[in-house]
């Protein structure tokens, strides 16, 4: 089980970035050979080297979440699919946004309860303070970006839709029936996120 970590709070969505990155590693560069490139190139459009190292780390991270096969589904697929895939690439690089996915959308989701609301968001971090020191020991400010920054992902991806201030509507993904077809077979997680219908 991965460790938690707060390090989510300062991750964006990165579309672009991944699709700079997954094609390059797809043609077989290296890590400092993708990095090399997006320097020299300024593929992500930052005003400084550093800066771009930062970013590149996260969505390099990002990036092994897909081995060959679903790098080249989220290159070939649909723009639902790239946003379900960055979703899934979020969730298996960080715990405590899988567990909320796992224990407050889908389990809300099943009991057809088909709203979120912040104060679910804050119950969850509290159940988790009370589970974990190291969540328990994070400031109150880390806190607060991680609520925003969960939330961020899920309406990103369109799971939660904003329906009114601090109320979400849970939606399913749209996924293409490759997609799920893969999801079935190889990858239990991606299935979860085709579980919302």
């Amino acid at each position: 089980m991965m460790e938690y970590s707060a390090g989510f709070t300062s991750e964006g969505w990165f579309q672009n970035e991944i699709n700079i990155v997954l094609p390059l590693k797809i043609k077989g560069l290296s890590k400092s050979e993708i990095l090399e490139r997006i320097i020299e190139q300024n593929l992500f459009q930052l005003r400084s080297e550093s800066s771009i190292k930062k970013r590149f780390q996260m969505v390099y991270r990002r990036s092994e979440t897909f081995n060959g096969e679903l790098s080249k589904l989220y290159i070939d697929g649909s723009r639902l699919d790239q946003k379900a895939l960055l979703l899934y690439s979020y969730l298996k690089c960080y715990r405590l946004p899988y567990e909320f996915f796992n224990e407050v959308i889908l389990y809300n989701y099943r009991n057809s309860k088909l709203i979120i609301q912040n104060i679910d968001v804050e119950y969850f971090i509290e159940r988790k303070e009370g589970e974990s020191e190291k969540v328990a020991g994070w400031r109150p400010e880390t806190k607060k970006r991680l609520r925003s920054s969960i939330l961020m992902f899920f309406r990103e991806s369109g799971m939660l839709k904003e329906e009114k201030v601090d109320t979400y509507q849970i939606n399913p993904l749209h996924m293409s029936n490759q997609l799920k077809t893969y999801a079935k077979e190889q990858d239990p997680l991606l299935y979860l996120l085709c579980e919302l219908r």
